[in-house]
């Protein structure tokens, strides 16, 4: 149930899409506007499962980003390092950081990047310049601006000047796809007063970069204890950000139970809704499909679900999109077994 944000980078060939869960709602916010995009996954279909969730069953989310600002030298080759990085977004311990990545953005003020990337709406055409170096091989956790590259080499003399109409940010991130794992950002501001040629990425938890707070829905989704278990999703028309779900391509549902925890508990630490789980159960989900079968899902050692046999706490289910830049769940909902 990763509710990570998206690395703010474009993917090769698709348009450029940033959206920050937030990010998560932001995350969070991840809005998961432009994300896993799939012609055949449609809204309009009766529900085939017999647990069925609703839009009023899903979650909401509302999120924000305040991005650190440092400013250097303009048009100068500054040594880039990420060695602080010790907390993602969602403070959670950071994983290495396999790629920086430069974005160049014209017209814009900062607050407006910070909005855009929340609701997703940094689109290819927006961003000048993209420049990226994957970390692999480097013998240390610092470099040069110049390092980057993305079809042809950043020239910091040209690609980076002082500007009030040109933002510039770095972004920091796990994995090297494109759109995916950003842990660490901030904006870089060539300022002719300043003759700092050194840029420190920040510790994202520290910095307090993202904010998140997540609503659950109004009402459980009652599931027999003894079964069937086919949860459908057919009649969810928007995820936690109102965006609308028809084009995401749903692909991973994860059934956790949070034993002594009530939903106002997860509601508390949703960013932490994986890592907190008792027990955690995944599925994949067959391409086209809006339901499964939750009698599929297996545990990380590959034990099969034995269904709803824990009690005294809450059980709890996450619908995904693993190809999506935004791995915020898409529905979240609390189940309530019974009879």
């Amino acid at each position: 149930m990763s509710v990570g944000p998206c690395s703010l980078a474009p993917r090769r060939g698709a348009e450029l899409v940033v959206p920050v869960f937030l990010v998560v709602a932001a995350v969070a916010a991840p809005p998961l506007v432009g994300c896993g995009s799939s012609g055949g996954d449609t809204v309009g279909t009766q529900p085939v499962g017999n647990v069925v969730v609703h839009d009023e069953n899903n979650y909401s989310a509302q999120s924000s980003l305040t991005i650190p600002v440092v400013e250097t030298a303009p048009g100068a080759d500054l040594q880039i390092c990420w060695s602080a990085v010790s907390t993602d977004l969602l403070c959670h311990p950071a994983d290495p950081v396999d790629n920086v990545a430069f974005l160049k953005i014209p017209n814009m003020s900062q607050d407006q990047v910070e909005a855009r990337l929340t609701t997703g709406q940094l689109g290819e055409s927006q961003v000048a310049l993209y420049r990226e170096l994957h970390t692999s091989g480097l013998t240390s956790s610092c470099a040069m601006l110049s390092a980057l590259a993305f079809g042809s080499a950043l020239v910091p003399a040209s690609d980076y000047v002082e500007s009030s109409t040109i933002q510039y940010l770095l972004l920091f991130t796990r994995g090297t796809t494109l759109g995916v794992g950003a842990q660490s950002m901030i904006f870089i501001k060539p300022t002719a007063s300043s003759a700092n040629v050194q840029v420190e990425a920040p510790d994202a938890c520290a910095s307090k970069i993202l904010h998140f707070q997540a609503t659950l829905g109004v009402a459980p989704v009652p599931i027999p204890t003894a079964g069937p278990w086919k949860l459908d999703w057919t009649l969810v028309t928007r995820d936690a950000f109102a965006n609308s779900v028809s084009k995401l391509k749903l692909d991973k549902v994860e059934l956790g139970f949070y034993e002594g925890m009530t939903a106002d508990d997860l509601q508390s630490h949703f960013l932490d809704v994986e890592i907190i789980a008792s027990s955690l159960y995944r599925a994949a989900v067959p391409a086209g499909q809006k339901y499964v079968d939750l009698a599929t899902a297996k545990d990380s050692g590959g034990a099969a679900f034995p269904g709803f046999t824990q009690t005294g706490g809450t059980w709890a289910v996450a619908v995904l999109c693993s190809t999506c830049s935004v791995p915020a769940p898409v529905i979240f909902t609390i189940l309530q077994p019974g009879s």
